[in-house]
């Protein structure tokens, strides 16, 4: 899994590969920001559209896209599932199953159609940040915009440790089918859920257990805190007029939102 690994340019579009981070952070962030005020579908499908046109130029994977997305079903699908039938609203289809009725609201549906819009376009956006610039270039950009210190470094450490506690778990889930445990069954099984349990538990133990070991080592070599400023370029014209062309569509898309209702209330 290499999420913040640069995708090789070759002879591929490179604009957005060479794009100065600053003003890559700094535009992605603020795309993000603007297109997550938009209320109308078409403006906020115009802003997905104009995302996914970056990535095409840029070549980036839709396989990998996808998977990105994937992540956030179990968070904010549940939502999308669930707002047509908590929703008042006029109706628009009935579902029947068995002796429960659930009715799908038209508001709803316009709710959890825009919920879906603006989680792709920020995970599209972020995709494209990550996808294209390296996590060690990231986290300098972070350093160079005066993001917290603390908060950097928190980052740093949890992305790397991360990869640690999967080996563990891997190691761990190992050695509990070379005794028996094929982990098959439901989850209402108490033999299952008591051997689950037990492995998570030993695994926030043998985590924590790391963790001081770490630190302790980090104090022993002389650790006091994250390491220095890095070095500051001021960055080019044309990633600046690039950076300014990305976050002037969304703020486009808004000013056109925001006159189109006005028209609408003036017409009336």
């Amino acid at each position: 899994m290499k999420l913040f690994s640069p995708v090789s340019t070759g002879d591929q579009f490179k604009g957005i590969f060479k794009m100065d981070p600053r003003v890559k952070v700094v535009a992605i962030f603020s795309y993000v920001f603007i297109a997550s005020t938009l209320t109308a579908t078409a403006y906020q499908s115009a802003a997905l559209v104009f995302l996914f046109v970056i990535a095409g130029f840029s070549r980036l994977s839709p396989v990998r896209l996808l998977k990105r997305m994937a992540w956030v079903i179990p968070f904010g699908g549940v939502l999308i599932l669930i707002f047509p039938f908590i929703t008042p609203g006029p109706p628009v289809f009935v579902l029947n199953a068995g002796p429960i009725t659930l009715v799908a609201s038209d508001t709803g549906v316009t709710l959890a159609t825009m919920l879906f819009l603006r989680v792709a376009c920020a995970v599209t956006a972020l995709y494209i940040l990550t996808a294209t610039t390296g996590f060690r270039v990231l986290m300098d950009t972070f350093k160079q915009l005066k993001a917290p210190d603390i908060m950097v470094t928190l980052v740093e450490f949890t992305w790397r440790y991360a990869f640690v506690l999967a080996g563990e778990t891997r190691r761990m889930l190992a050695a509990s089918r070379a005794r028996g445990f094929d982990g098959c069954g439901s989850l209402f099984n108490r033999h299952v859920t008591k051997t689950i349990g037990q492995l998570v538990g030993v695994l926030f133990i043998r985590s924590w257990e790391r963790g001081e070991r770490v630190y302790s080592a980090m104090l022993a070599r002389g650790f006091s805190g994250p390491a220095g400023a890095v070095s500051v370029q001021s960055p080019c014209l044309r990633d600046v007029c690039a950076g300014a062309g990305i976050m002037f569509f969304a703020m486009g898309l808004r000013l056109g939102e925001y006159g189109g209702l006005i028209w609408q209330i003036s017409s009336r």
